[in-house]
């Protein structure tokens, strides 16, 4: 069940749930620049600097979750979301450097 809340100048809760989600979404666009940015030089761990941006926004992710009455799935979500980081993290390493 989501939560109800409204955005109205009376309700001081909608109002800070708004301001949130606002600064929520702007730290959002600022990752999604980081992870579209082509750099000039040649990083070797590119991927794993973007994988950090990622977890930036699986942290959004789960606070917006929460604010909007989802807890359950917040939850779960950051209890997932490292598990599939790692796992492409570790894939990318070990294609890199051959199985050891």
């Amino acid at each position: 069940m989501a939560a109800d809340f409204s955005l109205v100048m009376g309700d001081p809760i909608g109002v800070i749930v708004g301001i949130i989600l606002i600064i929520c979404g702007i730290i959002a666009l600022i990752a999604a620049k980081g992870l579209l940015v082509e750099t000039d030089d040649d990083l070797k761990y590119t991927v794993f600097a973007r994988l950090e941006i990622l977890g930036i926004l699986d942290v959004l992710s789960v606070l917006i979750l929460v604010l909007i009455g989802q807890a359950a799935l917040g939850i779960v979500y950051f209890i997932l979301a490292p598990f599939a980081t790692h796992a492409i993290a570790k894939g990318h390493f070990r294609g890199e450097q051959g199985e050891q």
